[in-house]
């Protein structure tokens, strides 16, 4: 087989495959799912046409039922019977006529608007329902010369005899039509049956054809609701709940529902001839240029075999013979794109090295810091230790001199300072002492966050108010539990609240801001201030002992570092963010008690 044919034979059934294998089932099980929601949407419909009937006639029963069951018409006389018939017209406006029939099929009143053939018409329906009316409304329908068919409601009245009496009301077929009517599909058609028999039909309802006669008959049940999906109709019907035997079909005729399904599928074979056409057409062009493309090529093979090393073949084009001319070219593109790779996964390389090396100094730097800590700790423990046995004499003879002295003294003023200056000395050799000594074990306990914030507060109030500066507290509810020391813990607060209203001080309208919250497993409390701020500069120093940026030097530095040691031995930590000229906040998270409990 050449070239050409199977390239043709392949194009083919390359374009034909998807339709024949795709295409026709999805349309095929189109089709299925069509006729479902059809029969799904004619049986809602039908249902719907039923109710209304029903409803109607129940209308009609009851009606019959009060007033024949309140008049007992076998105990009128034939003025009363007619008065009766009166009172059902005015209650029934749908009533064309009315008629009362005793035991013995004799009429005992009539009301009628015609009369003639269309009365012995009524009343023969009357008296031929006699032996099938049971105690409820019985439906019956019968032929009116010329005036088509008629439906005939009758209801049997006990009499007092033993027999039964009935009242019965003729009813055209324009109420039953408009119920019809509002159930009609989509270019289909709704009917009133009784038993196989289609009677009454909506307006512009075309005759159903034999072979859905045939198919409805077989499958119509005069009890249950039901579909049919069939060759010739797609059909449901509902039977009536006030009228036993009869039921409202609504259908549509088979080509009518598939008509979209079949137009696609004839569509669909229009475009596979077409397109087998093309696809032959277009085989026959590309195997002439692949055929031309192919002889080019042995052409230059025989001459590069016969020694013309100088022959060349065309790169134009994407295809495979156009590969082979490429291959050089593809060849050098590979490795150029592999000295690409190299030098990117170099670079990544650098990079990971570089962060790992910033890690690493920084690991570093907070080493050094740790030991630079415990060096100065020790500095200061000695230097404590070696003041504060002389300080200790110093502000206890200055104690004793004020003790003896009296206050008008003019001594008395310079001693109260040696005494106050003492006191000075020795807190901050106590702060020394504390911050370089290794302390005891914390008396950890679980604690509200709330309330040690609140002891804190207690302390500054007043300092607060006498410098003018506004506090704004905000303390989570309920409250949060954190496991830690209360003291320690309230004077990391008291070092924050100190430092913010040093901050704000000599600035008109700066305040602080405390709160308490939660943050997943942590609770955090934030003292913010509006402040002068830190300089950036400044920021990775402030944790360091004797380290202050306070306008004026006091309490050597030391408030930061503790406030540090103490909330790393509660395992927490402190952040802070700051802008100069902007304020600071620092962020002070610890473990909640039940997730310090659980690390536990």
């Amino acid at each position: 087989m050449t070239l050409q044919r199977k390239l043709a034979l392949f194009l083919l059934a390359a374009s034909l495959a998807p339709v024949v294998g795709v295409g026709f089932p999805i349309l095929g099980w189109a089709q299925r799912e069509l006729g479902r929601r059809a029969s799904a949407e004619h049986l809602a419909r039908a249902r719907s046409g039923a109710a209304s009937i029903s409803a109607d006639l129940a209308q009609v029963d009851a009606t019959l039922s009060t007033v024949a069951e309140s008049w007992r018409p076998d105990r009128l006389d034939e003025a009363d019977r007619r008065g009766l018939l009166l009172v059902l017209s005015r209650q029934l406006p749908a009533v064309e006529a009315s008629a009362i029939v005793d035991g013995e099929g004799t009429t005992r009143a009539l009301l009628s608007t015609r009369g003639g053939a269309a009365e012995e018409g009524f009343l023969a329906a009357v008296r031929a329902a006699r032996e099938g009316t049971g105690r409820g409304l019985s439906l019956h329908a019968y032929e009116e010369a010329g005036g088509g068919v008629r439906l005939a409601a009758v209801r049997a009245i006990p009499a007092a005899d033993g027999g039964r009496w009935l009242v019965a009301v003729r009813l055209g077929t324009s109420v039953v039509q408009r119920r019809l009517d509002a159930a009609v599909p989509e270019d289909g058609a709704a009917y009133l049956a009784s038993g196989t028999r289609l009677l009454v039909t909506s307006v512009r309802a075309e005759p159903l054809t034999e072979a859905a006669r045939g198919e409805l008959a077989e499958r119509i049940d005069r009890k249950r609701a039901g579909a049919l999906l069939g060759r010739s109709s797609l059909a449901a019907w509902a039977p009536l709940a006030a009228a036993p035997g009869w039921s409202v079909v609504v259908g549509v005729p088979a080509e009518v529902a598939y008509a979209p399904i079949v137009g696609l599928r004839h569509a669909a074979l229009t475009a596979c001839a077409l397109v087998a056409l093309g696809v032959l057409a277009l085989s026959a062009l590309l195997a002439r240029r692949i055929s031309a493309r192919v002889a080019r090529i042995d052409a230059a093979v025989r001459a590069l075999g016969e020694g013309e090393v100088e022959v060349r073949l065309p790169e134009e084009g994407r295809d495979e013979i156009a590969a082979v001319s490429r291959t050089f070219n593809a060849m050098a593109e590979e490795l150029g794109s592999a000295r690409a790779r190299l030098e990117r996964w170099n670079d990544d390389l650098q990079r990971e090295v570089d962060a790992r090396t910033r890690e690493l100094r920084e690991a570093q730097a907070q080493l050094l810091e740790a030991q630079k800590l415990a060096a100065i700790g020790q500095l200061g423990a000695g230097a404590a230790h070696e003041i504060n046995n002389p300080l200790t004499g110093i502000l206890g003879n200055a104690q004793l001199l004020l003790e003896a002295m009296p206050r008008s003294n003019p001594d008395r003023e310079s001693v109260e300072k040696i005494e106050a200056l003492a006191r000075r000395c020795r807190d901050i050799t106590q702060k020394l002492i504390r911050f370089s000594q290794q302390r005891a074990e914390p008396d950890f306990r679980e604690l509200d966050a709330n309330r040690v914030v609140a002891e804190a507060l207690a302390l500054v109030d007043g300092h607060l108010r006498a410098g003018g500066i506004p506090l704004d507290v905000s303390l989570a509810e309920p409250s949060p539990r954190v496991k830690g020391d209360p003291g320690h813990l309230a004077q990391v607060v008291l070092n924050l609240l100190s430092n913010a209203r040093t901050a704000c001080a000599g600035r008109p309208g700066a305040g602080i801001r405390i709160a308490t919250r939660r943050a997943g497993g942590d609770v955090e409390i934030v003292v913010s201030d509006g402040g002068k701020g830190i300089a950036p500069e400044h920021l990775p120093r402030i944790f360091e002992p004797f380290f202050t940026t306070k306008d004026q030097w006091s309490n050597v530095g030391l408030g930061l570092s503790v406030s540090y040691r103490i909330v790393a031995e509660h395992g927490g930590r402190i952040d802070v963010e700051s802008r100069a000229g902007e304020g600071s906040t620092f962020t002070v998270r610890l473990p909640a008690a039940s997730a310090a409990a659980t690390a536990a």
